[in-house]
């Protein structure tokens, strides 16, 4: 989430400025407010400069004068008027709020947790100030690794106001950041769904599901996860037609397994850019799934040929493996899965190999076997149409025992 000097420039600081006059050299104040207001910020920055020098002692002041620096990119003069204004009444929420806005946008976030995490919400007005201060405090939680902290005050604020897709994006990072992927990417879709303009969260949300997807060992929680992503994905896609959608679309749907849908995401991918290696990869991996090896082979040796970088290469050749294995082609699995570094299935597919060359060696011995019992049987007819019944009979008794060994050979 940006913290961005935005977040201020709201008619909530005009109303707070408004409550801060008491008696102090109200021409330049007003000046001040009323430039703010039309964000005039140069000219609010004169004036409240001038309310500073004049009253030294109004913390009100350093802080309007903060603000307006802020407004202006002025982040290190921002952070000491705003500092100055917490030290002079350090019992004002608004004032700490601000300086910690200010401290998140200038990357200081472990002083930002530290200022933020002094004020209470309760003291805090107006519901606007309760929901910025949440995302603020939870921004700065998140940010220095206080998850908890960060969970915490983002879910109480949206027990309270369940509306804001910006609590629960907060939440996602949150999550996100712990490595909780399967909550982030519910608290992404919700702020989804609740702003679905925001093509932004959906693709936060699904991708935050393949995570999910990738990391659980659950056969069916991973295609459940693969789905929701899918989901997302495909109404991404359908807003806003563009690679990386249609390309999410279809990895995701892929993860489902649902490889048809898969193909027609993917293969409008492909037509956008048909030189991109991680979309015939998928491509191959449907086709391998569906036993369309011949594809499958045509798909990743094309990805092989566009010089995919060393991880999808190995996953290249990895999959390569697994059709040649499936196609009984085992010596270009040994090979396919040696360019992959993978040993364990290099061997895997040597004994393979070496098993199917003893089987072929044990097919061919027994036809010729069973040529030499045929030829023996055709042998004895002659000889008994000759009347040599003896050494017909001999033959095939020795045809018995052949026909024997046959057997035994066929049961091992």
């Amino acid at each position: 989430m940006s913290f961005s000097r935005r977040l201020w420039v709201s008619s909530l600081v005009v109303a707070f400025a408004a409550t801060l006059w008491a008696g102090w050299a109200q021409a330049d104040w007003n000046k001040g407010v009323a430039a703010f207001t039309k964000k005039d910020f140069r000219t609010a920055v004169k004036e409240f400069q001038q309310v500073t020098k004049t009253n030294p002692d109004f913390a009100g002041g350093y802080y309007m004068l903060g603000l307006a620096q802020n407004q202006l990119g002025q982040i290190s003069q921002a952070l000491g008027n705003l500092r100055h204004a917490v030290k002079l009444d350090g019992k004002n929420p608004q004032y700490r709020t601000a300086l910690g806005q200010v401290l998140l946008r200038a990357k200081q976030y472990g002083d930002a947790y530290t200022v933020l995490k002094a004020v209470d919400p309760a003291t805090l007005k107006s519901p606007q100030q309760r929901t910025l201060y949440a995302l603020l405090y939870g921004g700065a939680a998140t940010k220095t690794g206080h998850i908890q902290d960060a969970v915490r005050i983002l879910q109480a604020r949206i027990r309270q106001n369940s509306r804001d897709p910006r609590l629960y994006q907060a939440l996602g990072v949150a999550y996100a950041r712990a490595g909780n992927d399967a909550k982030a990417a519910a608290a992404f879709e919700k702020a989804y769904q609740l702003q679905p303009r925001n093509l932004a969260l959906g693709r936060s949300a699904a991708y935050s599901y393949i995570d999910a997807g990738r990391r659980t060992r659950n056969p069916q929680q991973k295609v459940a996860y693969y789905t929701k992503a899918a989901r997302i994905g495909s109404k991404l896609a359908q807003a806003r037609a563009t690679f990386e959608y249609q390309l999410l679309a279809g990895e995701s749907w892929l993860g489902a397994r649902q490889f048809d849908r898969a193909l027609n995401y993917l293969d409008k991918a492909h037509a956008q850019k048909p030189q991109n290696a991680l979309v015939l990869f998928y491509r191959g991996q449907c086709y391998s799934s569906t036993n369309r090896f011949k594809q499958a082979l045509s798909e990743l040796r094309a990805a092989l040929q566009l010089g995919p970088n060393a991880r999808l290469r190995r996953q290249i050749y990895n999959q390569l493996g697994y059709v040649y294995a499936k196609q009984k082609r085992f010596d270009k699995a040994i090979t396919a899965y040696q360019n992959a570094g993978n040993s364990a299935k290099a061997s895997e597919m040597q004994a393979n190999l070496k098993k199917q060359q003893h089987n072929l060696a044990a097919e061919k011995e027994r036809r010729q076997f069973e040529q030499k019992i045929k030829a023996l049987l055709l042998q004895a007819q002659e000889l008994e149409k000759l009347g040599q019944v003896n050494e017909a009979k001999a033959l095939r008794d020795q045809v018995k025992e052949l026909q024997k060994g046959l057997k035994k050979g066929k049961k091992k």
